[in-house]
C-alpha cells in the first residue's frame, strides 16, 4: 500500500492592504484605509463608473457638449434653424401668391381673361362673401356724407379729408353704361362721360402703373391704403407717371377710347381689395 508522501498544501493567508495618506516631509500619517483585495477591485470599478457618469453628465447637460460632440447643434441654433425654415416657407408662399397676382393683373390688362383659379377666388353672393365686403349700412351713413360735404365741401386738396371719413370719389361725372359682371369677365364698371372729361383719382394713393396695354389702352393703376387698388382704362391721355403720389380728386388722365376692348369714349373703372376684384359700387357712389 503506497503512502502519499506529498505534503499537504498549506493555506496561504490573504493579504490585506492599507491606503495611507502621509505628509511628504515628516511622513506623518494623516489618513489610512484598510482594504482587502476584493474591496480594492470594487473600489476601482466604482471609481471608473463615477468618472464615466460625471463625464456623461458634463457632456450631456452643459454647454461643453457643443465643443466636445462633433456636429452637435445647440438648442439656440436649432431654434434659429426652425425659425429660418418657417420664414423661408412663408416667403415662398407669399412670393408664389404675389406672382399669381401679377400674372392675373397682366392678363386683365392685356385682355387675355382671368385664370380659373383666380375666378374661383372672386367673392360671390352664393359663398356669402358679399356680406363680408359690402359696407355696413347704418342710418348715420347718409348723415356722415352730408356732414363731410358741408364741413369740408370740395376740400379735396386737404390731405386725407374724404378718405379718412371713409368716402371715396367717383372718378368721372358720368353714368354707368356696363355694370360689374364677373360671369362675362367684366371685372369693373364702365362709366360714360363727355369726351375730354377729366378722370380723377378715387382716393389718395401711389401710381404703380402708368402706360399702354393692348386691351385697356392708356391705363393707370393706383395703390391705396388697406391693400386696395383702383384701375382706370381706355384713357386718351395720361397725366401721371409711375411713382407719383396722388391725392383724392387729382386729375390723372383724360377719358378716351383707347384699347382693343373699347367701342366709344368711356372709362373702365375697377376696384381691387387684397388681390380680388369686387364691384366698385360697393365702395363708391357712382
Amino acid at each position: 500500500m503506497k503512502r502519499n508522501n506529498r505534503p499537504e498544501k498549506e493555506a496561504r493567508p490573504r493579504n490585506n492592504y492599507r491606503l495611507i495618506l502621509q505628509e511628504e516631509v515628516t511622513f506623518e500619517e494623516k489618513w489610512a484605509l484598510r482594504v482587502k483585495p476584493g474591496q480594492l477591485r470594487w473600489l476601482a470599478l466604482a471609481s471608473i463608473i463615477a468618472i464615466i457618469g460625471l463625464t456623461y453628465t458634463i457632456v450631456a447637460l452643459t454647454p461643453v457638449r457643443e465643443w466636445v460632440v462633433p456636429g452637435y447643434l445647440s438648442t439656440k441654433t436649432r431654434k434659429m434653424q426652425v425659425k429660418a425654415w418657417q420664414m423661408t416657407d412663408s416667403l415662398s408662399r407669399e412670393l408664389d401668391r404675389q406672382q399669381r397676382y401679377i400674372e392675373n393683373m397682366m392678363a386683365l390688362l392685356d385682355g387675355r381673361g382671368v385664370p380659373n383659379e383666380f375666378q374661383s377666388a372672386t367673392p360671390t353672393e352664393d359663398e356669402g362673401s358679399r356680406s363680408n365686403i359690402e359696407p355696413k349700412q347704418s342710418p348715420s351713413l347718409d348723415q356722415l356724407r352730408n356732414d363731410v360735404a358741408e364741413e369740408d365741401a370740395f376740400s379735396i386738396g386737404r390731405q386725407g379729408g374724404l378718405q379718412e371719413a371713409g368716402i371715396w370719389l367717383s372718378p368721372v361725372d358720368g353714368r354707368v353704361s356696363a355694370p360689374w359682371d364677373p360671369a362675362t369677365g367684366h371685372w369693373g364698371v364702365d362709366l360714360v362721360a363727355p369726351e375730354n372729361s377729366p378722370v380723377k383719382a378715387a382716393g389718395r394713393g401711389t401710381v404703380i402703373f402708368s402706360g399702354f396695354t393692348a386691351g385697356g389702352g392708356h391705363t393707370v393703376i393706383l395703390q391705396h391704403e388697406g391693400s386696395r387698388l383702383t384701375t382706370y382704362m381706355h384713357n386718351s391721355r395720361i397725366d401721371v407717371k409711375t411713382g407719383d403720389q396722388i391725392q383724392a380728386g387729382d386729375v390723372i388722365a383724360i377719358i378716351g377710347n383707347s384699347g382693343d376692348h373699347s367701342t366709344g369714349p368711356h372709362l373702365h373703372f375697377e376696384w381691387w381689395e387684397n388681390g380680388v376684384p369686387i364691384d366698385p359700387t360697393l365702395r363708391i357712389n357712382l
